[in-house]
């Protein structure tokens, strides 16, 4: 019969033994055993063999057969082989793991390459240190253009200078070049510090390029204060050879040619005392030229500085060469092919590019309407065309004359006496009293006094007289002779055949055909 207990007495009943009640603790013991038995065997690996041992799973649904091998009696272990097994068991858990030493040993091999290795990384870390250390050198530099009506304080303080430290440069700066003289086809370079170790570059110094050749600078120095400087830079001399055909003037048909500006003006003046170009000169003319050039490292060409070595104007029925030569006197003068200067105590045109408008003689005066006699020559060009001396000699007279306006007179040796009317002004420096040489400017053309347009009145006069100037026989310059005249020979042997050798072929000269009348290409 069954029996029935309250809530309270259920929970103390007593229970029967049953199967389960005998495995489990069998199988514990056991498990305890091999614990213990493989501690004792690899102590220092016992975390590992724990773990990597598999765990021993009883299904709950057993069978009693299936567990009857096991029912083998419990090890029996003694206190000192627990207290090892607990021992190493509270080592494995509170073991602290020793740092590892990753450093890279390389082998025989590998050790040139690490030597050299190092010895660069070395090198990089020194080089970055050192910049670190002096920032200074650390500089970047903007290229500026100066615009029309710009100041150089207005483009400094525009691009990020401050006005004070804009001011001390340009103070600096003109005591070697005034900033005033800027124009837009000047460059300026700005220098600014980037120390890496200040968060804004300061402003460092400037460059201006005045010209092709010179450079001022201004740089600040470790005070703070500015220092202003110039440099020229090297320049290497090589000739130049150019011909051609001339078809309307010389100017134009040199220009075209390639030959530069300041070339052709002296080409103008070396054949001014013995060539009109206003009539001499006609289509089917043929020049050549060979000049000295001075050209900077990149190849830019200096301007104005060179001289010309040889020279030659065929005018149809003439050739006039001419060639540079310098005597042991240190005199330099251009003589022909004989060895006679070409050089006259007067130029007949003391002006380049001019027409001539109004010759010598009688005739109905432009202002006045009636005849008058025209002691002079009238030489038409643009204001401001430079007036050359017509020869060496002292100025007598100079300022404003009567009708002639701006006036300059010079007196020349063997009584000749050169005036120059109606000038736009006067070269800055000349007074009366003021040696001058021939070719040099004395003034500019303009229009001042009794005139009706910008022109040059030229007048000559002889023992008092006046003369008309494109038939006044002037004498010949010196000649050579002796060592001088061999010396100039052996030169000109020189200058031909550096000539023939940049110029392979022969000239080209634009004639005209008899019969077609056009203008073929002939060579001589």
């Amino acid at each position: 019969m069954r029996q029935f207990y309250s809530p309270r007495t259920r929970l103390f009943r007593k229970r029967r033994a049953r199967l389960r009640h005998l495995v489990l603790p069998i199988l514990a013991a056991t498990a305890l055993g091999a614990l213990v038995s493989a501690f004792d065997q690899q102590p220092d690996t016992t975390v590992v063999a724990a773990v990597q041992k598999p765990a021993v799973v009883v299904p709950r649904d057993i069978k009693t057969a299936d567990l009857a091998p096991v029912r083998a009696p419990a090890p029996v272990i003694s206190q000192s082989e627990g207290e090892n097994a607990a021992r190493n068991m509270k080592a494995a858990f509170t073991a602290v793991p020793q740092k590892t030493d990753f450093r890279y040993h390389p082998g025989p091999a590998n050790v040139a390459a690490a030597s050299v290795l190092s010895e660069k990384l070395s090198n990089i870390q020194t080089g970055i240190t050192s910049l670190l250390e002096a920032g200074d050198v650390l500089v970047s530099s903007r290229t500026l253009s100066v615009g029309k009506g710009d100041t150089l304080m207005d483009i400094l303080v525009r691009n990020d200078v401050p006005r004070g430290e804009a001011h001390d440069a340009i103070a600096a700066l003109s005591k070697v070049y005034d900033p005033r003289g800027l124009t837009p086809r000047h460059e300026i370079t700005v220098f600014f510090n980037r120390n890496p170790q200040v968060a804004d570059p300061h402003f460092k110094g400037l460059a201006i390029e005045t010209d092709v050749l010179n450079t001022v600078s201004v740089n600040r120095s470790v005070d703070g204060s500015y220092k202003a400087g110039e440099a020229t830079k090297d320049t290497n001399r090589v000739t130049k050879a150019l011909r051609g055909p001339i078809n309307s003037s010389l100017y134009v048909s040199a220009k075209a040619q390639g030959v530069p500006d300041a070339v052709i003006l002296e080409m103008i003046k070396m054949y001014s005392l013995n060539v009109d170009f206003q009539r001499d000169i006609q289509a089917g003319n043929s020049f050549e030229v060979m000049f000295e050039q001075y050209v900077t490292d990149n190849g830019d060409p200096v301007p104005g500085k060179g001289n010309i070595l040889f020279a030659r104007l065929d005018l149809g029925d003439r050739s006039l060469p001419l060639y540079r030569f310098e005597d042991k006197d240190g005199e330099i003068a251009y003589y022909d092919a004989n060895g006679k200067s070409s050089k006259r105590s007067l130029m007949r045109t003391p002006i380049d590019g001019a027409r001539l408008s109004s010759g010598y003689g009688m005739r109905k005066h432009p202002v006045l309407g009636y005849g008058k006699m025209h002691k002079g020559v009238d030489f038409a060009a643009p204001r401001g065309t430079p007036i050359y001396a017509a020869g060496d000699g002292k100025i007598v007279k100079l300022g404003p004359f009567s009708s002639y306006g701006k006036y300059v007179k010079i007196r020349h040796g063997s009584g000749l006496e050169t005036a120059y009317a109606h000038l736009n002004g006067f070269k800055p420096g000349l007074k009366v009293g003021s040696r001058v040489k021939q070719g040099q400017v004395i003034g500019f053309v303009g229009t001042t006094g009794r005139s009706t347009g910008p022109h040059l009145h030229y007048e000559v006069m002889q023992n008092g007289k006046h003369v008309n100037p494109a038939k006044l026989n002037l004498p010949q310059g010196n000649a050579l002779a002796g060592a001088a005249l061999k010396s100039f020979k052996a030169q000109v042997q020189q200058i031909e055949a550096e000539f023939a050798k940049q110029n392979a072929g022969p000239a080209v000269i634009s004639q005209k055909d008899d019969n077609t009348g056009v203008k073929t290409a002939a060579r001589r």
